[in-house]
């Protein structure tokens, strides 16, 4: 291990795994989260494949003999896979359903969805979002995140054309380790996918290879596996990946943004501490725990001897393109418009719609800096009359407040920032992600974002967590919190009890990691969900001036059934194309 694999060194920053996505010619750019997603394939019985008007937008500025061709021509597998440039342009389509800030179908942020933030415009009369969550009202019918079960399967279906098709492609002479990394490429994401799968739905057909419809047409209704199963098949990809990848892609800039070895190694760490934890743990298992610490480990300590360090200044980790602390991101949605960042979280006042409000269950978590005490302690040095003065500068890096100065004014929920008719605020905005440079109402000053998938800061959470629940409390465990703790200016936590610092990392992960879409999976995994999502939730109000007063009304009451709710219920589309094929495809308990 490292030796000083807890400090905030600072040497090179390695940004090779910090970028966009991938630019591999002059026709691919970052890949709009906004833009339609490509129809899935399909597969005729001669073993033609309709990919022109899946890999049409790639291969337009790069390869126009393919536009030469009649409309009813096709490309077939030969001609894709055959060539390593058109391989890699397929490769290269497989990246475009990675999360990102906004869910499907609308705006709305999963931070909505948890106790996080509120969503101010309740859209789910008209289509699922965050709305559906808190509410309950939800049906395998018509549900937030429906459409991943089949994008997702789509994603691992194009994975599994690739690694088919893999000893078509040819050796790039000039880069010979190209090809076996695009394999690599397609392994990491293959489990990448599942893993979003099956922290969604628990129990999951295992695709492992392309089958063609026409030749096999009960084969393809397949019954759900266990968790440890999909799983297993998981962790053999990421091992396979591991061997492939380069640790990262400082010798070759142009890559920023694919896959990487670093990438699988915190994947396989994230992977191992969600399977030791109690929804998927139900029996405790410690072996689980120790062998997640070790994965852990190992990824932090590999993103520490390669320049993945802690970033000095929090609040600039969200909204530069290329930073030391991320290892892996995708672009974000522009500042603009409808689902621009800016636009859906500004306060009113700054001409944004409003739409994301931090709840006061949020804010009541940052601590005092100067004595990290939560509030609640009378020794915390809290003063319930200036409530935002003195906290963990998280709480400002994060959240912006009543009285807060913003693009050159002081924030005024009563004033010019008062929500709109038929928005429900909690007169809280996001402070994270946004650009003050941006002005709305001329339409300038953005830069380009990313959406942040991993970085290093969660590597140190996720060692901690796995090795307290191993080993006990220990050095290693206060050195991995207090490492972020310090770059935050926060005073180091002394320790305690193996179920104290087990609360005292939870509380660390939900201020280090806020509106960054972990806190919804970690109260599920945790198996609190049940307590956390299943109550009343504020916001603030502040009346009078000078010697103002503050009250914190309720602003909605949440609901979470301990016995469905963990799990999504699978597409009854699905269910009805299945089921009557192969009755082992059952629907998730509970639905």
């Amino acid at each position: 291990m490292c030796a000083n694999w807890a400090s905030t060194r600072n040497p090179t920053p390695a940004t090779a795994g910090a970028g966009s996505l991938i630019r591999s010619c002059a026709c691919i750019t970052r890949v709009s989260p906004l833009t339609s997603k490509p129809p899935s394939m399909k597969i005729t019985r001669m073993k033609t494949v309709h990919l022109l008007w899946l890999l049409l937008p790639l291969l337009a500025a790069c390869s126009k003999n393919y536009l030469d061709r009649k409309p009813s021509d096709l490309i077939t597998e030969e001609e894709v896979f055959r060539n390593i440039e058109n391989a890699e342009k397929f490769v290269n389509v497989i990246y475009q359903s990675l999360p990102n800030i906004y869910k499907p179908r609308s705006a709305w942020a999963l931070s909505s969805a948890t106790d996080e933030t509120n969503q101010a415009g309740d859209n789910s009369a008209s289509y699922p979002d965050a709305g559906n969550f808190n509410t309950g009202s939800m049906s395998p019918a018509n549900f937030p995140m429906q459409d991943q079960w089949a994008e997702y399967f789509g994603k691992i279906r194009s994975c599994n054309l690739f690694l088919a098709n893999y000893d078509k492609v040819p050796v790039d002479p000039n880069y010979p380790e190209r090809r076996s990394r695009l394999r690599g490429e397609v392994l990491l994401l293959r489990a990448y996918y599942y893993f979003n799968l099956v922290i969604r739905w628990g129990e999951l057909p295992i695709l492992s290879e392309v089958q063609n419809p026409f030749d096999e047409p009960d084969a393809i209704y397949y019954k759900r596996a266990p968790i440890q199963e999909v799983i297993a098949v998981i962790l053999k990809d990421l091992a396979e990946a591991e061997t492939l990848l380069p640790v990262n892609y400082t010798s070759r800039p142009n890559n920023w943004g694919r896959a990487s070895k670093m990438i699988a190694l915190a994947l396989k760490g994230r992977v191992l501490l969600y399977n030791a934890s109690p929804l998927f743990n139900p029996a405790n298992d410690q072996s689980r725990w120790t062998v997640a610490a070790e994965a852990c480990r190992a990824a932090l300590d590999t993103a520490l001897n390669t320049g993945y360090t802690l970033h000095g200044n929090y609040g600039e980790i969200f909204i530069q393109y290329f930073n030391r602390e991320v290892i892996w991101s995708r672009p974000s949605p522009g500042a603009f418009g409808d689902g621009g960042i800016d636009r859906e979280m500004n306060p009113r006042g700054a001409n944004g719609y409003g739409n994301i409000n931090p709840l006061q269950e949020l804010v009541d978590d940052y601590e005092m800096k100067n004595t990290g005490l939560p509030i609640t302690d009378p020794a915390s040095g809290y003063n319930p009359q200036r409530p935002y003065d003195g906290r963990d500068p998280r709480f400002a890096a994060t959240i912006l407040y009543p009285g807060a100065m913003w693009k050159g004014r002081l924030l005024d929920p009563n004033g010019a920032d008062a929500p709109r008719s038929g928005q429900i605020s909690t007169n809280y905005w996001p402070r994270k992600y946004q650009l003050e440079s941006v002005n709305l109402f001329a339409g300038t000053g953005a830069t380009d974002r990313k959406w942040v998938l991993m970085r290093t800061a969660e590597l140190y959470l996720n060692y901690a967590e796995a090795e307290n629940e191993a080993r006990g409390p220990g050095a290693a465990v206060y050195n991995a919190i207090n490492a972020v703790r310090a770059r935050a200016g926060m005073p180091d936590y002394g320790g305690g009890s193996k179920d104290a610092v087990r609360e005292k990392i939870r509380r660390e992960r939900r201020i280090e990691l806020a509106l960054e879409d972990h806190r919804f999976w970690d109260v599920r995994r945790w198996k609190i969900a049940e307590t956390i999502d299943n109550r009343e939730v504020h916001g603030v109000t502040v009346t009078g001036s000078g010697n103002v007063t503050y009250t914190y009304p309720v602003i909605e009451k949440r609901v979470f059934s301990a016995a469905r709710n963990y799990w999504l219920p699978v597409p009854q589309s699905e269910i009805d194309k299945v089921s009557a094929r192969n009755p082992e495809f059952k629907q998730t308990p509970g639905w």
